[in-house]
């Protein structure tokens, strides 16, 4: 994007290239104050980590992400039917 924008104007480039850079700057300040800051809030800092039933939840869930991420068929499997008929109207002519 940024070389595009400078084959329509040097500035063009310079705004976009700025942003991206104060950007990426400001995510790494916010990240660096969310995840690794002190905790301000009283309130906040009494929180307990999971407990062992929100754990089994949370690596279930993360393990099926993981198994479909690397074996997709069965979902893509129940899908195929619907994305053929959405294919199908697409390619038919409306006319």
């Amino acid at each position: 994007m940024i070389l595009s924008s400078y084959r329509a104007d040097f500035w063009y480039a310079f705004l976009a290239a700025t942003i991206l850079v104060l950007g990426a700057a400001y995510t790494l300040w916010l990240v660096k104050r969310v995840i690794f800051g002190a905790v301000a809030n009283d309130r906040v800092a009494k929180l307990e980590d999971l407990n062992p039933r929100e754990f089994v939840v949370l690596g279930a869930l993360a393990l099926s992400v993981l198994a479909l991420g690397l074996w997709p068929a069965p979902l893509l499997d129940a899908m195929r039917p619907t994305i053929e008929q959405l294919v199908h109207q697409m390619m038919t002519s409306k006319l």
